[in-house]
C-alpha cells in the first residue's frame, strides 16, 4: 500500500512539473515583443504600387525586387549638401551594427529624386562614399510618381536666380519595406545609427510575428 501511494505521488509530482513547464513556456511565447523607440510601426502595412525604375546593378528595379527581404529605402539626390550625405553615413554605420545582429542584412536602397542629373553611374560613384553594398535607383519623374504619391513624398525643385543650377527639397524619412513589398514602418533619418539598428531589429521581429500569425489564421 505504501509503495502504491509513493508511486502515485511521484506521478503527481511529475505531472505538476510538466504542467508548470508548459505554463511557463506559454507565458514566454505570449510575452509582447519590445516596441520600436523611434520608428513608427504600421499594424496594417501599406502596399506599394507597381513601378519600373533603373538600378545601379545594371538592371531594372520594380516592386518585385523588394520581395523576399527587408529593405531600408531613402529618397534623395547626389548633389544634396546636407540631409542625404548625413543620412547615408548614418545608414552605413547602422549597417555595420546590424552585420552580427541579424541573420540577413536589409537591402539599403537610395532612390534619386533628381533623375535629370542622377544617372545610375553617378549614383554608383556617390554610394562608394558610404557603402558599396547599397543599391541606387533612378528613373523618370513619371515613373517615380506612383511611389512618391503612395509614400506621401513631396519633391520641389528650386532654381537659383541667374544660374543654371538648382536644388531639390525632399524629406529625410527612412522607409522600412517588408518582404511582401509593403511599407511597415518609417524612421526619422535624423536619429542615431544605433537607434536605427535597434528599431530595425524590433520592427523586423514584430513583422515576422504578424506574418506568422496571418499564415496561421
Amino acid at each position: 500500500m505504501t509503495a502504491m501511494i509513493g508511486a502515485m505521488l511521484r506521478v503527481l509530482i511529475i505531472g505538476l512539473v510538466l504542467l508548470v513547464g508548459v505554463m511557463l513556456a506559454t507565458t514566454s511565447l505570449r510575452r509582447p515583443l519590445p516596441s520600436p523607440v523611434q520608428a513608427s510601426y504600421f499594424e496594417i502595412p501599406l502596399e506599394l504600387p507597381a513601378f519600373s525604375l533603373d538600378s545601379t546593378r545594371n538592371e531594372g528595379f520594380s516592386r518585385n525586387d523588394l520581395r523576399g527581404q527587408f529593405s531600408l529605402m531613402f529618397f534623395g539626390f547626389t548633389n544634396c549638401p546636407d540631409i542625404c550625405p548625413l543620412t547615408l553615413a548614418t545608414l552605413a554605420q547602422a549597417y555595420g551594427e546590424l552585420e552580427n545582429a541579424v541573420s540577413q542584412l536589409p537591402e539599403v536602397i537610395f532612390v534619386s529624386v533628381d533623375p535629370n542629373r542622377d544617372t545610375t553611374d553617378t549614383i554608383t560613384d556617390y554610394l562608394q562614399n558610404f557603402d558599396d553594398r547599397f543599391t541606387g535607383v533612378t528613373g523618370s519623374r513619371r515613373n517615380l510618381d506612383p511611389l512618391l504619391r503612395t509614400l506621401g513624398i513631396s519633391v520641389m525643385i528650386h532654381e537659383f536666380p541667374d544660374q543654371s543650377s538648382y536644388t531639390v527639397t525632399h524629406n529625410g524619412t527612412i522607409y522600412l519595406i517588408g518582404p511582401d513589398a509593403e511599407l511597415i514602418a518609417t524612421i526619422d533619418g535624423s536619429v542615431s545609427a544605433t537607434e536605427i539598428a535597434t528599431d530595425f531589429r524590433r520592427v523586423r521581429a514584430l513583422d515576422l510575428q504578424r506574418r506568422a500569425n496571418r499564415s496561421g489564421s
